[in-house]
């Protein structure tokens, strides 16, 4: 994945041109500046379990098109919602407290790893070994004692998934490959039918 071209569908669009626009207002770009400028320390995970979730986020997130140190940063968000302890305000019976649910789910992902792959652990193996565990897990079929008090599709599909594709997005660089243009504060959208684009927004190119 890594030598992928990634070709965005708004070439040379980049949504930071709205800083100073009427489209955003002062309550946007604080919130805009913080998500770019106060990256969170690491402060729950263990640096062990940071390695893991750093290894998982590269094979679903995997940013072929940036180098290592341009990625959209991911893992200390979820370590700063984690360490505050901040909630949905909702809980899947099936599921722990989310503390304990992304500390066995991390644990669970290093205990497959070593089931299926001789003894090792998921940051040391290939993408294509580290995708075979998480498709295991996926399914619902991942081996390993953590996955007996923890339901494996439901950890993947509803819990780390989702936190990791909705902190992706919630990046302005994520904004800019599919033409996103923030906040619809305070101009807010007029053509919202399907396959309606208002003048403002980011035109789709061929290149």
């Amino acid at each position: 994945m890594e030598n992928e071209q990634f070709r965005s569908r708004y070439a040379g669009y980049n949504v930071l041109d709205k800083w100073s626009s009427t489209d955003w207002d002062d309550q946007t770009r604080e919130v805009v500046r913080k998500r770019l400028a106060e990256l969170p320390t690491i402060r729950f995970f263990t640096e062990h379990e940071v390695r893991t979730l750093t290894a998982v986020i590269n094979r679903i997130v995997p940013q072929p098109d940036r180098p290592e140190k341009e990625r959209i940063p991911i893992a200390p968000w979820i370590d700063e919602k984690l360490f505050k302890d901040k909630r949905n305000g909702y809980r899947y019976e099936e599921l722990p407290v989310q503390r304990e649910a992304w500390r066995l789910g991390l644990a669970g992902v290093d205990e497959a790893a070593t089931a299926l792959f001789a003894a090792r652990l998921f940051s040391d193996l290939d993408a294509l070994s580290q995708d075979v565990v998480l498709t295991q897990i996926e399914r619902g079929k991942a081996p390993g004692s953590v996955w007996q008090k923890l339901p494996p599709k439901r950890f993947f599909t509803s819990v780390l998934l989702v936190s990791i594709v909705q902190i992706y997005y919630s990046h302005p660089l994520a904004w800019n490959e599919i033409g996103y243009s923030g906040p619809s504060s305070p101009r807010g959208h007029v053509r919202k039918w399907e396959g309606g684009v208002d003048p403002w927004e980011a035109q789709e190119t061929n290149e």
